[in-house]
């Protein structure tokens, strides 16, 4: 079965290849669990103004409040590899922002109480 990729999920990887130094597209794809072929064709697309600068309509991974990444941290508790990609696909996000978003919560709940 094809993945679905949302165009958020698709806009972030471009802006991720296009500002990929000097590593490959390979080790992209690979990092966003991408097939090497569909990065490469992506970047054959021409850059959309949303990724150019301009305002998007789906939401951005900081525009997420604490409540929204809660429940995001529920609904993939427990999914691992493809399964949390392609959930991650879908919203827009990528992996790597769930797990800073499990650091803040974590570090949150760490620290001292100010209730004295």
């Amino acid at each position: 079965m094809k993945p679905k990729y949302s165009e958020a999920f698709i806009e972030q990887a471009i802006v991720k290849l296009l500002t990929r130094g000097d590593r490959t597209i390979q080790s992209i794809a690979q990092e966003l669990n991408v097939n090497y072929y569909t990065a490469k064709n992506w970047l054959k697309r021409p850059v959309p103004a949303k990724v150019a600068g301009s305002a998007t309509k789906e939401k951005r991974p900081q525009d997420w409040s604490a409540k929204e990444q809660l429940n995001a941290l529920y609904k993939t508790h427990g999914l691992s590899g493809e399964s949390l990609n392609a959930w991650c696909r879908e919203n827009g996000l990528f992996a790597h922002h769930l797990t800073s978003w499990e650091g803040a919560f974590c570090a949150q709940s760490q620290s001292p109480s100010q209730t004295d």
